[in-house]
């Protein structure tokens, strides 16, 4: 199977309200020019999460393309 071209950005369900703000929810990425993806305060001594690939898939509805969700975890 090919991969898709695409990631696009989930909360997990566990995620806390609020940290992944409404603009990255369900955007869509080149997924050739994603690096490892870090999402979160970057201030010394805040918390990180990280977004991590799920193996489930979207199909956008105008162009047919495909992407994997991604899920933003909690911070460990």
């Amino acid at each position: 199977m090919r991969e898709p071209d695409y990631i696009v950005i989930r909360p997990a369900t566990n995620l806390p309200p609020g940290f992944l703000s409404p603009h990255e929810d369900g955007r869509w990425y080149d997924a050739s020019t994603m690096p490892e993806m870090v999402l979160g305060p970057l201030a010394p001594g805040e918390t990180r999460a990280v977004a991590v690939p799920t193996g489930r898939f979207e199909v956008r509805d105008h162009d047919g393309a495909v992407a994997e969700v991604w899920e933003v975890q909690p911070p460990a």
